[in-house]
């Protein structure tokens, strides 16, 4: 089977299009998230809102932490976490059901591990540095990709 989305990350924009028509299917850049979306709007929308929305991104955590942390229940619902570990050598564990997906932002100044699961091996995030993860509940067995 072939991958039928691609993506790009270019100067603070990450696409990702059909391969067929080539047409933008999710756009993400530094002031927000375009894309045709289909389904159920729960929750809140801040910002504008251009054409007919018949869905919705789920949102983003900021979080800063000290200490080695797991997301709880409404962090890891979202769909970007901007994190901090004020500490070096800390561990954020997402949580991520099978499946699911979630950008990982390091906004702070010093590196730690990113996990999906506590018995990951884990990968390192350095500051400014971006990670999309596609969780499962296996060891190691999360696809994890670094965006920049």
């Amino acid at each position: 089977m072939s991958t039928l989305i691609r993506s790009k990350w270019v100067s603070g924009l990450l696409e990702f299009f059909g391969v067929t028509a080539g047409t933008t299917v999710l756009k993400i850049t530094e002031s927000g998230i375009e894309a045709n979306v289909t389904g159920n709007l729960t929750g809140n929308v801040t910002g504008n809102v251009a054409g007919i929305l018949t869905g919705g991104v789920i949102g983003m955590a900021t979080i800063e932490k000290a200490v080695d942390y797991a997301l709880v229940a409404a962090e890891k619902a979202k769909l970007v976490i901007s994190a901090k570990m004020t500490a070096g050598g800390k561990t954020l564990t997402l949580g991520l059901a099978a499946g699911q997906i979630a950008f990982v932002y390091n906004h702070g100044t010093e590196t730690y591990t990113v996990k999906n699961v506590a018995g990951d091996t884990g990968t390192s995030l350095a500051t400014t540095k971006l990670l999309l993860v596609v969780g499962s509940a296996t060891n190691d067995a999360s696809t994890v990709i670094a965006l920049n």
